[in-house]
């Protein structure tokens, strides 16, 4: 309510003035015009104020202002203001814009800017007030700031255990609430805990948010139980007299009586419940009812959020640990199957050679031992991936030939090619071929891919290894072959462990998985193309090359 006043009017005793004052009064539709007396009665009372205010002219002309539309507890302190003006010349809102609070005919409350303007008729003085109803503006104002506070202060908290306090005395201090909490669902809401309290500087309401953090309530019991059953907000205009609330007796001891809870709702269901508690009785509003309803979906989305991130990171927990789970497995397994090996090998490689035994014995025992070779290296991919994934693989590198290299795997897998007759082209183009590398360890990569071409291309067809210079600081070696191919959608999950991305492709799917963290723990790349099935496949390695000198 703003209240201003001209000092400085000149008094005039002209009836013709005041007759022409009186027909602007009456006539005047924007705002509510009051003039009062130096008694404080009603001397006008125009259409505008007439719709405000509930009262026809009739009903308030003759009438004392402050009984009319000044709320009680306001009464006194209008008069005495009336009483000290008439004294001296001068009021404590004289000259001021302020807002107040009206009262209507029907006992609601509004409220009102306010201007008052004061001057003199025939030595008496007389006040005009120019009133303006601003309750739903104000409102409004209320509802977007305590809605962009809320949700400044969700948006800088992790739990709504920190976001709570902060949450309940913003919509508290909008309706002058003296305590709070925030409850959660827990068991599909069929139990609720109190998550957060709030309450004024009161050791008595200090006592009593104890007793509500120490509380459990199940479905339909007490407020917050009662809320989550109906899904609506409810009021209890007095706690005392509620034969449904456990917390009763500390609620009295605290000297509260009004209640009011509201759901914290998202996608339909309610995730939990805030409660408000008053020291005098509660009675329905709607302008709150208005304003929680929004907060409440903006909490209730927030809650809701956090429950999903705690069931993601438990979801995360217990992968990591059955992954961690399987790697000790795997460890374990591929040790104990690997010991038995060693003997068999020694054994059946001692004896193939034997001049003592028959050719077809001596390649049966051959063939023993190529199979328990072929075992061996697929338990050796199984702890290598084991050791990977654990962060244990550890490479020991120094200066090499990759050229060198590369011919001694050629060497390696001659035995393969000529099995199947492949045309091996070799094409060692690259200027700098000096890299810091583990030997064995990138010589198991292009094992690995020169054993998939030869795998994969035909009886009679072609395998070629290129190796050039992209850049000084770069090397590239290419295997390309004529073989089955891929299909575009598979190309990046035959990197993948244990994927295989169709029947013809065996064994574990552990080789390309275990030579592409070997190529990137040298700070290199591999990838995979192929123009699709059918049309042969290239594999490109790229790795940094160590500058001469």
């Amino acid at each position: 309510m703003a209240f201003s006043i001209d000092p400085e009017t000149p008094a005039t005793e002209s009836p013709h003035w005041v007759a022409a004052l009186n027909r602007a009064i009456l006539d005047s539709a924007l705002d509510c015009i009051i003039t009062m007396d130096a008694a404080g009665l009603v001397r006008e009372f125009n259409p505008a104020a007439e719709r405000v205010f509930g009262y026809s002219r009739a009903e308030a002309v003759g009438r004392e202002l402050a009984e009319l539309i000044v709320p009680p507890p306001l009464r006194n302190a209008h008069r005495e203001g009336l009483a000290r003006y008439l004294q001296t010349g001068e009021g404590p809102v004289m000259g001021r814009r302020i807002e107040i609070a009206g009262i209507r005919k029907d006992g609601t409350e509004i409220l009102v800017e306010l201007a008052i303007t004061a001057f003199r008729i025939a030595d008496e003085p007389v006040f005009t007030a120019y009133l303006r109803d601003i309750t739903a503006r104000v409102r409004t104002e209320r509802r977007r700031t305590a809605q962009y506070h809320v949700a400044s202060v969700l948006a800088a908290s992790l739990s709504i255990v920190e976001a709570g306090p902060q949450v309940i005395h913003t919509i508290a201090a909008s309706g002058g609430w003296a305590a709070g909490s925030i409850w959660l669902c827990d068991d599909a809401c069929g139990v609720l805990h109190c998550a957060a309290t709030w309450h004024g500087d009161d050791a008595e309401l200090e006592q009593f948010a104890q007793v509500t953090r120490a509380t459990a309530l199940h479905s339909a019991e007490g407020l917050p139980g009662r809320v989550v059953l109906s899904g609506q907000a409810i009021w209890v205009q007095d706690v005392a007299k509620d034969n449904n609330f456990p917390r009763r007796d500390a609620a009295v001891a605290a000297g509260l009586r009004g209640a009011f809870a509201f759901p914290l709702s998202a996608d339909g269901a309610v995730n939990g419940v805030l409660e408000l508690f008053s020291r005098g009785p509660a009675e329905p509003d709607d302008d709150l009812l208005q304003m929680v309803e929004a907060l409440g979906s903006q909490t209730g989305l927030f809650i809701h959020r956090h429950k999903i991130e705690q069931e993601l990171q438990r979801q995360k927990e217990a992968a990591e640990a059955a992954n961690a789970a399987k790697d000790r497995f795997l460890a374990t397994l591929s040790h104990e199957l690997r010991t038995p090996l060693t003997p068999i090998l020694i054994w059946a490689g001692g004896m193939a050679d034997s001049p003592d035994l028959p050719p077809d014995v001596q390649e049966g025992l051959r063939m023993v031992c190529r199979n328990v070779e072929l075992e061996a290296r697929l338990i050796d991919d199984l702890l290598d991936l084991t050791r990977i994934t654990r962060g244990k693989l550890q490479l020991q590198a120094r200066r090499a030939d990759i050229h060198d290299l590369l011919q001694h795997t050629i060497a390696i897998v001659r035995s393969d090619l000529e099995a199947k007759q492949l045309a091996l082209a070799v094409q060692l183009e690259a200027t700098n071929h000096q890299l810091l590398v583990d030997e064995s360890r990138l010589q198991q990569v292009f094992w690995n891919l020169l054993r998939n071409a030869a795998k994969f291309t035909p009886r009679g067809g072609r395998i070629s290894l290129r190796t050039f210079s992209a850049n000084p600081e770069q090397l590239t070696i290419q295997i390309s072959d004529n073989g089955v191919g891929l299909e575009p959608q598979h190309l990046e999950k035959i990197f993948d462990a244990f994927e295989q991305v169709d029947e013809r492709r065996e064994g574990l799917g552990l080789g390309l998985a275990i030579s592409k963290a070997i190529v990137e723990m040298h700070h290199g790349a591999i990838r995979a193309e192929s123009a699709g099935a059918g049309k042969g496949a290239t594999f490109t390695v790229e790795l940094p090359a160590v500058q001469p000198g």
